[in-house]
């Protein structure tokens, strides 16, 4: 049996809320993400896909990248890159973006980065040459960095034979991605909005979970998909899923017995007049950068849409019985094997596991609560058997 929350101490542990894809690339951007409650950021940006922290310049990017850039002829573009010398063409470019190339260093993105905050490296990647061509994943705990300042390719990299992201497979990411984590037990990869912008089928995704263990697993909530019309159309094998939700396609991978977690995520929604959701709250020993990404490779978090009362305060099981408490009344579930095997209303639940010849009858079992102020928690998977 693999439960995440095995060694978690309910009665002390630290409650800190995070995410794992953040877009967050101006002061006033990060101050309504603190306000809102997050408190670990491990903010994943791309146009390029680099780590965000308290040094970061725009003007690095343009002047100084330390990363190279394939050509789409097969050509590297080496580091160190100075865009503003490689850019040639800045007649062909509207006026608007023409402006927007910095002649100097400019000022750090954040101001003032509260004391009490919690930095990550961490990026969202995307642009593959391969069949993945549809796929973002963030990289929380990576340092590594691709693609370039081209957003729209309105600097028209694109017209010049440049890839705008990546530029090989998705294979040659993941390796390079887990090739430059901060720490061997913590951090990984995470693959984003699976089932409403990239229109994955299951078998895809499962192919990415088993390329490594540290492939952590899927976004089960993103608001970007919840919100945006764009993202409306669903992949073949998800035509049932809830809006915003990938539910349907996190309990198919899991009754396989592959290790899937799932990741609640706001991506890009964080004006302030944005009414954003998606969080997970890490249960972690102490307050520190390694701890939270240990948290993320372990599934010592559940994640949820507000973080704005309700609370798992203990979640017990063994190969005969699931008990769970919240902190107030709400709605309960138990789901496993794909259905609801317990449904009730309270502040705990308890569900005794069916059995087959002494041991558990169920592949896993998972747990999700709701309350009526919209808040809905969904804890991570305890896997009674693996693949």
């Amino acid at each position: 049996m693999l439960n995440p929350y095995r060694n978690v101490n309910w009665a002390d542990v630290h409650r800190v809320p995070s995410t794992t894809h953040l877009h967050c690339k101006t002061q006033k951007e990060l101050d309504n993400a603190y306000a809102r409650g997050i408190r670990h950021f491990s903010i994943s940006n791309y146009y390029p896909s680099a780590p965000y922290n308290a040094e970061t310049r725009i003007s690095d990017f343009w002047f100084h990248q330390t990363w190279g850039v394939p050509k789409r002829d097969g050509e590297m573009l080496s580091p160190p890159i100075d865009w503003t010398k490689v850019i040639t063409w800045k007649d062909e470019l509207d006026e608007e973006w023409r402006n927007t190339i910095p002649t100097g260093q400019t000022e750090p993105v954040f101001s003032h980065i509260p004391s009490d905050v919690i930095l990550s490296n961490n990026a969202e990647h995307h642009g593959f040459a391969d069949e993945a061509r549809s796929l973002h994943v963030t990289s929380p705990g990576s340092t590594y960095c691709s693609g370039n300042i081209n957003a729209g390719n309105r600097y028209h990299l694109l017209h010049h034979g440049f890839f705008t992201g990546f530029g090989g497979s998705w294979r040659e990411l993941f390796e390079d991605v887990l090739g430059r984590l901060d720490y061997p037990d913590g951090g990984g990869i995470v693959i984003n909005h699976p089932t409403w912008f990239s229109n994955f089928s299951d078998e895809f995704v499962m192919e990415m979970l088993d390329f490594d263990p540290r492939v952590l697993g899927i976004e089960i909530y993103n608001h970007s998909s919840y919100g945006s019309t764009q993202n409306g159309k669903r992949s073949p094998d998800s035509q049932d899923e809830e809006l915003g939700f990938s539910l349907n396609m996190w309990d198919r991978i899991l009754a396989t017995g592959r290790v899937c977690l799932g990741f609640s995520v706001p991506d890009h929604h964080m004006s302030d007049e944005d009414n954003w959701l998606g969080m997970m709250v890490l249960l972690v020993p102490e307050c520190t950068d390694h701890e939270c990404l240990r948290a993320f490779r372990n599934g010592n978090f559940y994640s949820c849409l507000k973080n704005n009362g309700l609370s798992v305060m203990e979640f017990a099981v063994n190969e005969q019985k699931a008990a769970v408490r919240f902190n107030a009344n709400a709605g309960i579930r138990i789901i496993a094997d794909g259905e609801t095997v317990l449904e009730t209303t309270g502040d705990t639940a308890e569900w005794n596991i069916p059995q087959k010849q002494g041991k558990p009858a169920v592949t896993y079992l998972r747990v999700e609560a709701s309350d009526d102020t919209g808040e809905r928690l969904l804890l991570q998977p305890v896997m009674m058997k693996q693949r």
